[in-house]
């Protein structure tokens, strides 16, 4: 019992501290990762989903997060632009501690001398809030019960001086990518999130929201034409608090089938505190079907906590619809001369 209570006691101390939200498949949350991803795929418009659920093996309610992305490509006067909407919703087990964003993105992609170019930024709205009706207090705590309860008479002692916060948010971000030989392709990412340092609190000592600053990187190497590797790299970095996850994923293309899959894909990574804190494995299978994707994950929890959780971690599902280009293609057809 006093394990289980430390542990949530940890949860919830986490979650506190403005945690972005973020998801085991970063590479298939597009808009989440960075907004010079808007507009950065292949076709007239894009779909993304993503759901997450964690902490289920030590807690009746878990941990859910939700991402929805929508993002299309249209020119202008012969440039590539694009533009996007994305919504997410965060939601922890103790107190009802939800976080909720909704942010529109624009975004300018260039073909330049080999070299593909992709910027982007997003402007929206954060919503954070609580439930204190829902926690535990130590003023409420009953010695002659040996437990919490609301029947002590001194209420929480508490002064909240609001239960929902609501933020203006500002982010930015940039992409590059280029074929470098026939085998390698590699894509680097730079996104800065909270440029404007919005200030949030629920009593009256307002705090920064600091910004968060994200690195990306993925070497899609060509191992022949049936089979290709991306090692890949992402970085986080927010007052003074790393975050890093570190994998591969091999992809392979298949044959004709009655299923009419395209391309299944199979991937693991390893997530830390960047030299410290080690967290966990995760294990990522997925596949392609015409203008659809879908991801599953599960993270392997290794952390001091695994002897609680017993190795039990998060997990997570990502769906993903790239409509066909409606542009026209452009075919010679030989003919005789006379």
């Amino acid at each position: 019992m006093v394990i289980r209570l430390y542990l949530i006691l940890l949860l919830f101390s986490t979650v506190c501290e403005a945690q972005d939200v973020h998801f085991t498949q970063w590479m298939f949350s597009p808009l989440n990762l960075n907004p010079g991803e808007t507009g950065r795929f292949d076709g007239d418009y894009r779909i993304a989903g993503n759901y997450r659920s964690q902490w289920g093996s030590v807690m009746n309610k878990q941990y859910k997060t939700l991402g929805l992305s929508y993002d299309r490509v249209f020119s202008v006067r012969g440039q590539e632009l694009s533009a996007g909407l994305q919504f997410a919703n965060d939601r922890s087990s103790i107190g009802n501690l939800m976080q909720n964003k909704l942010m529109f993105s624009g975004g300018y992609n260039k073909f330049f001398r080999g070299n593909y170019f992709s910027w982007g930024i997003q402007v929206g709205l954060l919503h954070k809030g609580l439930d204190p009706n829902k926690y535990s207090y130590p003023a409420q705590w009953d010695n002659n019960l040996g437990e919490f309860s609301n029947q002590t008479g001194l209420g929480n002692l508490e002064n909240f001086t609001s239960t929902n916060e609501y933020l203006f948010d500002f982010n930015a971000g940039f992409s590059w990518a280029r074929q470098i030989t026939d085998k390698l392709f590699p894509e680097i990412g730079v996104a800065f999130f909270h440029l404007n340092t919005p200030e949030e609190s629920f009593f009256n000592n307002s705090e920064t929201l600091e910004i968060r600053q994200a690195y990306n990187i993925q070497l899609n190497y060509k191992f022949s034409t049936k089979y290709v590797f991306a090692p890949n790299l992402l970085y986080s970095y927010q007052n003074k608090a790393q975050d890093m996850v570190l994998g591969i994923i091999g992809k392979m293309k298949m044959d004709k089938n009655k299923a009419k899959i395209d391309e299944v894909f199979a991937g693991l990574n390893y997530r830390d505190g960047f030299s410290r804190n080690y967290d966990a494995t995760n294990l990522i299978i997925g596949a392609k079907r015409e203008e659809w994707q879908v991801g599953i994950s599960y993270d392997i929890n290794i952390s001091n906590l695994s002897s609680i959780t017993h190795y039990r971690g998060a997990f997570e599902l990502s769906l993903i619809y790239i409509a066909q280009s409606s542009e026209p293609k452009i075919y010679n057809v030989p003919c005789d001369r006379y």
